[in-house]
């Protein structure tokens, strides 16, 4: 075999949603990869997923569903890996869509036919595997103790080509998200946000809520942050004695954890009701985050990072995120596989 011919080697940290999707996408592209994963199995939060049923795309899926600074680089990986593109993989691997309308939202969720969330997980999996991917269970990302010497990545492990970190935010901690990624995105000075709750809960403590407890009400709601800024959400809102929740309510609910972190005052507004704001869930209750890597230090086409070449960053940990519906789920696939083809080509 020449040089020209020589496989990259790719190391992933990560064996999630967008580390899977990375190297299934890199191995199709002809490298050779091993996934480092801290648990004891992949996909682990994968399983939690819409309760069990995993809503892993949306047939609406564009750049006005997700906020980040840089919508340039969240059209530039929707037009890498698309809706189509998204259904063509995950029917390529057995799992065969169902796709749901609900009402206040003309778009459509997309879940397995069969199987739920274990179902999609195994076969993307398997995917890896069949494509000849390694994956190192219950390692932690410090130990692999990665040192670039020129353009080869050092590590205790073996010698790579380039490192792709698929390390997750800090939300479901009980799935394994945690900071242990952090040292290494301090040691090659990849900037960070630091993450908070999204799409979650909001607490008050106004006692019309002792009245509303166990509510289910449709309607539009909104976030007046300060007096000058509103956002508005529709669909079924849930009022519990500490709580307001439901899907229009976690739409809100990362502009909420962004002013609540710059000490500004947030309220909810109901049918002529103002709920007072004085926290959101905790990461435990967080369906993701906002935070993460700095998207003016990734490079849009091919997600490496600018700072140091052959690194490259997708999922979660991008400081990027969706709204319900299927669209982190469909960024997470989308950013691992552009991610993945990068790294693979050496791009």
């Amino acid at each position: 075999m020449s040089v020209m011919d020589k496989k990259r080697r790719i190391l992933i940290i990560g064996a999630g949603a967008s580390g899977m999707s990375a190297a299934l996408s890199a191995a199709k592209n002809g490298a050779l990869v091993t996934v480092a994963e801290h648990n004891s199995e992949a996909g682990k939060k994968i399983l939690i997923t819409g309760n069990g049923r995993c809503n892993y795309t949306n047939t609406f899926v564009s750049p006005e569903h997700y906020r980040c600074n840089d919508k340039e680089l969240i059209g530039n990986v929707l037009a890498s890996f698309g809706y189509d593109d998204c259904i063509k993989l995950f029917k390529s691997l057995g799992i065969e869509p169902n796709v749901i309308h609900y009402r206040f939202d003309e778009s459509g969720y997309v879940y397995p036919k069969d199987g739920g969330a274990t179902a999609l997980r195994d076969a993307l999996y398997r995917g890896c595997l069949d494509e000849g991917v390694s994956f190192l269970f219950n390692t932690d990302a410090v130990d692999l103790s990665i040192n670039k010497n020129e353009d080869i990545f050092n590590t205790s492990i073996g010698e790579f080509d380039a490192v792709i970190i698929a390390a997750g935010s800090n939300a479901y901690p009980a799935t394994g998200s945690d900071s242990s990624v952090y040292p290494i995105l301090k040691q090659f000075d990849l900037g960070f946000r630091p993450f908070l709750p999204a799409l979650c809960a909001l607490y008050s403590k106004s006692p019309l809520l002792k009245e509303l407890k166990g509510k289910r009400v449709e309607g539009s709601i909104s976030l007046v942050i300060g007096e000058d800024k509103t956002y508005t959400a529709a669909g079924e809102i849930q009022f519990n004695e500490h709580s307001i929740s439901g899907i229009p309510v976690m739409q809100l609910s990362g502009y909420a954890a962004g002013a609540l972190k710059e000490k500004k005052s947030c309220r909810l507004i109901f049918e002529g009701n103002s709920f007072e704001i004085h926290r959101t869930a905790g990461f435990d209750r967080a369906q993701c985050c906002s935070g993460g890597i700095d998207t003016d230090e990734i490079i849009k086409e091919t997600l490496e990072s600018r700072k140091c070449s052959g690194i490259y960053l997708c999922g979660e940990l991008i400081d990027a995120y969706g709204e319900c519906g299927g669209y982190n789920l469909h960024f997470a696939w989308a950013s691992g596989f552009v991610a993945g083809r990068s790294a693979a080509l050496g791009k």
